[in-house]
């Protein structure tokens, strides 16, 4: 369950935002920035705006947060941590200092790590104090960061979470919505930048949805900023990317020749590039939505309409400025009392003892067989999934029973007979295990039962097959 909020794609626009196609082109580079570092900033403007002269702090922001997305990405890449390769950037930026290089460090110190925002500061500072001019958006820059409002999208199983959060600065406001998904150990599935003035619409749609399914499986509550940032910050720092950068024009214009020409150029120690620039290769492909579009010359929509919902914003790009975001909400708040939520492994015997006797398996044939599938649903799920288990939700089990198994589990045809009576006995146990409603297990059960359409074609998938038979594990009970 998400909304679907009109977002803020990559290569949409705000008013005020110049757009390369129906304006003169920027002011010229800078002679002493090198053409590659030239070429790479040139690929951010495309799709953010030259952080020189857009109107707000926020479409700088939005750049510098794509930058660091980048340089965060080639590193886990490359094996790196990303905070030595930021902190070199800050000092190359600065020993170019043109009017470019200035607007960069402004919005590093926006949106940058607290290490690095700092440095970024600090070199800025010294800039302007060489009459390096500032861009006119940066007085509203230094404007407190407000937080506004939070929201909390949930089922009662725990599957996933959607938080919205919405922010103020000066006259910008936006909000982003996170998908937390707890099938996925509790991390970060999709981001969408959205216009706050959009959240109504928003909650009404969800709360619209939430009329059409049983009473009691979804949830919409509103966060304080401490709970909010308990719940999201965690997932935001856990959800790591690798996703395979393709060549393009810019990693064919000779990145890796940027060490020696830097020097030379600059008159600086090679091993003050070679510390900024590591990442570079994989940053000149981070964006690969289109150039912006133009249109009548007279303004354009804030947040694009048009743009599908479903494909989400790029996480990498607006990771810095979330983490930014939530760095000024109150410190997150502790569970009550140490709470200790789910199970562990010294917890499974008399659990399953539980799940076997229970009215829903006992009726079953094969008890030992229909008792060594719970064990799998228990030990898989505590390996795999994040939230509350034994508690498994729609999206869990469609996981276990699409993914997990068919990956894992090596089961003869008598054994497999029994797996779906047995996930429906433990969606049935389950639910009435912790009191609820006996609409809301009737909902469960018909969605297990519908994963289950597809589960011939996944545990026949060639790649599966490959995956148990070399890297799962037989079951051992015979009927």
């Amino acid at each position: 369950m998400r909304p679907k909020p009109r977002r803020q794609p990559h290569h949409s626009s705000r008013p005020g935002v110049p757009n390369r196609r129906a304006h003169p082109p920027s002011p010229a580079r800078h002679p002493e920035l090198p053409p590659e570092f030239g070429q790479l900033f040139d690929a951010l403007d495309e799709v953010y705006g030259d952080p020189r002269t857009v109107r707000t702090p926020l479409d700088a922001e939005l750049w510098a947060s794509a930058f660091l997305g980048g340089l965060w990405t080639a590193a886990l890449q490359q094996d790196d941590e990303p905070e030595g390769a930021e902190l070199g950037l800050v000092e190359v930026l600065e020993l170019v200092g043109s009017p470019r290089t200035q607007a960069v460090l402004c919005a590093l110190a926006s949106v940058a790590s607290p290490q690095v925002a700092e440095r970024a500061g600090q070199a800025s500072e010294r800039l302007f104090r060489k009459g390096v001019r500032r861009p006119e958006w940066y007085g509203a820059a230094t404007q407190q960061v407000e937080f506004l409002e939070a929201w909390s999208v949930s089922d009662v199983f725990a599957d996933g979470e959607l938080l919205i959060a919405a922010f103020k600065r000066g006259k910008d406001r936006y909000a982003f919505t996170a998908t937390v998904a707890n099938n996925a150990q509790g991390t970060v599935v999709e981001v969408l930048l959205v216009d706050p003035v959009d959240l109504p619409d928003i909650l009404g749609e969800i709360r619209a949805e939430f009329s059409e399914g049983p009473e009691g499986v979804f949830s919409l509550d509103r966060l304080e900023a401490a709970e909010l940032r308990r719940r999201l910050e965690p997932a935001v720092r856990e959800t790591l990317v690798d996703e395979d950068e393709d060549e393009d024009e810019y990693a064919e214009d000779g990145l890796d020749e940027l060490d020696e020409e830097f020097e030379q150029d600059a008159g600086i120690e090679a091993a003050t590039v070679d510390e900024a620039f590591a990442e570079l290769d994989a940053l000149a492909a981070l964006d690969n939505t289109e150039p912006r579009d133009s249109d009548d010359g007279e303004g354009r929509e804030e947040f694009d309409e048009d743009e599908d919902d479903e494909e989400g914003d790029d996480f990498a790009a607006l990771r810095a400025l979330m983490l930014s975001r939530l760095a000024v909400l109150p410190e997150p708040a502790e569970l009550p009392g140490g709470a200790d939520f789910g199970y562990d492994l010294d917890d499974l015997p008399a659990l399953l003892d539980e799940f076997a006797v229970s009215e829903d398996a006992r009726g079953l044939p094969h008890p030992a067989i229909v008792r060594e599938w719970g064990e799998v649903f228990a030990r898989l799920g505590l390996t795999e999934f994040a939230g509350d288990p034994p508690l498994f939700g729609p999206e869990k089990f469609d996981t276990l029973i699409n993914v997990l198994i068919p990956a894992r589990v090596n089961a003869d045809d008598a054994q497999l007979e029994l797996l779906e009576p047995a996930a429906l006995a433990w969606a049935r146990w389950s639910t009435r295990r912790v009191g609820l409603a006996e609409p809301i297990g009737d909902y469960l059960v018909e969605a297990v039962g519908e994963s289950f359409e597809d589960f011939p074609q996944s545990y026949s998938d060639p790649v599966f097959t490959m995956d148990r038979h070399m890297f799962g594990f037989t079951m051992q009970s015979s009927s």
